[in-house]
């Protein structure tokens, strides 16, 4: 099986698309006489408002409500990750110094760990700066292994982890998720074990993985590789880790970090009732990665018709429908935590607010359908 490091290999079962987009429209049509709102249109008056909620001034992002701790073996991480991929390139051009003092911004408003890898080019150099002025946040970094998987040995692995230590400036690392491109190469139980024992010496804290299915990992528990988080794709439109995964990690004590659960923007109101977008429309690596799950879970219009329903739920309770896609996934079994791109501090505040929203069992209904 071979994968990209932000392809995610776990178990998957289709549905029948033609079962599904029925049940969607029929539960679209049951919104709209629920709630009054329109088929069509543009992101709602919520939406607008979230969106622009941090962009004027700090002090708005500082008045966020209290964000709560999740337990992740010895660290307690924010239930929303920073995400820095697009510091490895593909999303535009940024200014460093910014994209520290926005680092900066969301972990004054609760938002305290940083998801980070040593191949996102000078991601933890940045992310480095950023802990100079908040040595308290939490960076979660991975080993990424792509090429000579038969050859990688201990001292390859200690030297790679030293070498990350050294571009963020730290003497250890909070949590190393290890990736592993092709698990026809069966090293990566060897290389696991090299980390446990970097953990052991105290030069990593936790370890954890990236996109490993269920079979793949379990192979590393039962090595004793003591694992505690795996970093996949989760979201409304590609629910993979519903087939076998979650529950496992569930059984296991493993949390689930989850990226893609708004889907580069794909899951917000920025799309709703709007035409297929065309590559240039793609504009960013994580728009034209999620617009694939998007033709996996079944295309442009049944995703229309899961916006318009989403949209419904977010009216209800005066959210927006990327709050309903992030609460969503935060709500699925072993989850810990989601990844979110923070590009700027332009939705710093509508972001927390996915973790005060609560879903009731007709929104469950809506959305699981």
């Amino acid at each position: 099986v071979s994968m990209s490091a932000q392809g995610s290999p776990v178990d998957h079962a289709a549905s029948p698309l033609s079962s599904r987009r029925g049940a969607l429209r029929k539960l679209l049509m049951a919104v709209v006489l629920a709630t009054g709102m329109p088929l069509g249109g543009s992101a709602s008056s919520q939406e607008q408002a979230a969106a622009g909620s941090c962009a004027d001034g700090d002090a708005s992002c500082a008045a966020s409500p209290s964000v709560p701790k999740v337990q992740l073996g010895s660290l307690a991480i924010s239930p929303i990750i920073m995400g820095q991929w697009q510091l490895a390139g593909g999303h535009g051009a940024y200014d460093p110094e910014e994209a520290v003092r926005n680092m900066v911004k969301h972990y004054d408003a609760g938002i305290t760990t940083v998801d980070t890898a040593d191949i996102y080019g000078p991601s933890e150099e940045i992310v480095g700066a950023f802990l100079k002025q908040r040595p308290d946040a939490v960076v979660c970094t991975k080993l990424c292994c792509f090429r000579g998987l038969d050859r990688i040995d201990r001292k390859q692995v200690r030297q790679r982890v030293l070498a990350s230590c050294k571009s963020l400036g730290v003497k250890s690392l909070d949590l190393v998720a290890l990736f592993w491109a092709d698990f026809e190469v069966k090293r990566y139980v060897q290389v696991a074990k090299w980390l446990a024992e970097l953990k052991d010496e105290g030069l990593v804290r936790e370890v954890g993985v990236t996109n490993f299915d269920t079979e793949h990992l379990r192979e590393l528990v039962q090595a004793g590789v003591p694992v505690v988080s795996n970093q996949i794709q989760y979201s409304i439109v590609d629910r993979r880790a519903q087939h076998g995964l979650s529950d496992y990690c569930e059984s296991e004590g493993i949390r689930l970090l989850c990226y893609g659960s708004v889907g580069g923007g794909l899951l917000s109101g920025r799309f709703i009732g709007k035409p297929r977008p065309g590559r240039a429309a793609l504009d960013t690596s994580s728009l034209r990665m999620y617009a694939g799950s998007v033709s996996r879970f079944g295309g442009w219009d049944l995703l229309q018709d899961l916006l318009g329903a989403m949209r419904g739920v977010a009216q209800k309770h005066g959210a927006t429908i990327a709050n309903v896609a992030s609460r969503y996934v935060l709500n699925q079994k072993a989850v810990g935590a989601i990844i979110v791109g923070v590009r700027s501090a332009e939705h710093i505040q509508e972001n927390i607010a996915a973790l005060s929203l609560s879903l009731d069992q007709e929104d469950n209904r809506i959305l699981g359908s």
